[in-house]
Parts: C-alpha cells; structure tokens; sequence
C-alpha cells in the first residue's frame, strides 16, 4: 500500500513526482523501488530538483510529450544530467502534422460547451483512444524495450504526468502482475500529489485566455484530475480491440515473451 514506502517526493517545481515501484505483484512478489518513476514535465525545475532527480539512479528518461510541447517547454535537466531520453523524434513528417493540429483538451474545451459533464467525457473517450494512437505505441514500444534490457531506473512524463504517464504506468503494472485494486491506487494518486487546488486558479484562467471564455472550476477541475472510469474504458477497448491486456502488450506494442520474462526478472523480487 502508498503507506509502506516513500512514494510522492515534493519537489520544488515538478509536479505529481513519485516512485511508482513497491506495489504488490504476481505469486508474492513486488515490484522493487527505486527503479520506476513518474512525474509531469520538467521545465520548472530547480537545480535543487534536477540535484535530487540526479540522485535517484535514474539511466533513462521516457518523454511521453508531442515535439511541439517539448519544444514550448523543455526539461530543465537536459545538458545538467547525463541521462538516455526517449521521446519522439521532432523530425518525424508524421510529428510535424500531428503536432500542427490543437491538443485535444483545447479542442475538448472549443468544441463543448465545457462543463463538468463534457469534460468528464471527453477524457473517458480519449482514454479509449490514447493507446492505439501511433506516437504512443512507437513510445511504448521503446519504453518496455528499455525495461527488458535493463537500462537501469526509468522516469515516465508527460505534461500533466496523469494521462499519457498514468496509461503507461498502468501497463507497467498490468506487465508485472500488479493487483488491479492497487494499479488502480496508483492511478488515482495524481489526484492528491498532482496539487489539483493549487494549480486551478492559474489553469482557469489560461484555458480562459486560450478559449476566449468563462470557464467554471468543476470542468478545469476536471481536466486537472483522474477518475476510475477513465482507466476502465482504457482497459475496454484494449479488451474490445485486442482481447485483452497481454493482447494489446503482445499485440500492438510487440511485447514478447522474452521481453516480458526479462522485465519481471528485473523488476519484481
């Protein structure tokens, strides 16, 4: 349970900063700590961050972000740490078109009427849709090879480190035989260590900026947090579309048997 180990670090300018190691796992098992990280991005961060960040042990950096949001903001770290970074290449023609197009929590907001309803649902969809789009399954792909070759600790992120990160990570656990009440505890932990309270009144009134209108607490609340019915209608359309989880891992992100042997081998004791 999150009461056993250390898992939220407070950092100084990174948001939603945890360990999301130490979970309960296949035949007795855990998964160990120490070795698997997420937070959101890390532009804000301060040397004092990128310090403690450096003292972790952390080999790989999985960067879940578009070409474009890393280019607006990149990580702090970069040319501070000697760290391996997967992300997208920015050069990819397949990039540049996606990225040209508006993120879909901005379209979400301009093509509703932005309540707490519309919001809500516009999540449990894109949740739906997230792990098939093409970006992500060439991240994944790279992310579990990393695991199976042992690349030493690894830090997911995103922008907000609760959608694109929160997928992954649950994958991460579903791999490892994680309890599904508790993958699902991890999951949610981006509600209480993600600062939702603090971070609202500035959110509002960017989306506000942004979107020309008024928008109310509750739907910027929203896009800010996580809820149980997103992650399940994840897991459904993995199910609908590939059976089931170890389909989709097999399946889609090429996930072998090996590779699947080698990342438990290195991650659960």
């Amino acid at each position: 349970m999150t009461s056993e180990i250390e898992r939220v670090f407070k950092l100084e300018g990174v948001n939603n900063f945890r360990d999301f190691g130490g979970w309960r796992a296949a035949e007795g098992t855990r998964v160990v700590t120490g070795r698997l990280f997420r937070c959101a991005h890390l532009h804000h961060a301060t040397n004092t961050d990128i310090a403690h960040i450096g003292s972790l042990g952390i080999a790989t950096v999985t960067d879940l972000r578009r070409p474009g949001e890393r280019q607006a903001q990149p990580s702090a770290w970069i040319g501070k740490l000697s760290l391996k970074l997967i992300e997208e290449p920015a050069e990819d023609r397949m990039s540049r078109i996606r990225d040209d197009a508006e993120p879909p929590h901005l379209h979400a907001f301009r093509a509703s009427d932005r309540n707490l309803a519309a919001m809500r649902e516009f999540l449990a969809a894109h949740y739906a849709e997230m792990p098939f789009d093409v970006r992500h399954v060439a991240l994944f792909r790279r992310y579990f090879e990393a695991l199976a070759r042992g690349d030493g600790a690894m830090l997911i992120h995103c922008a907000a480190g609760k959608d694109r990160t929160g997928i992954l990570a649950w994958l991460t656990h579903r791999l490892l035989g994680v309890h599904p009440d508790d993958a699902m505890e991890d999951f949610l932990l981006s509600n209480s260590a993600g600062d939702i309270a603090d971070r609202l009144p500035q959110a509002r009134r960017f989306m506000e900026k942004v979107c020309g209108a008024s928008i109310s607490d509750e739907a910027i609340g929203a896009l800010l947090s996580v809820e149980p019915n997103y992650i399940q209608r994840c897991e459904a359309a993995l199910v609908a579309r590939s059976s089931s989880v170890d389909g989709y891992l097999a399946d889609v992100l090429a996930v072998d048997a090996v590779q699947r042997d080698r990342i438990r081998t290195e991650l659960l004791a």
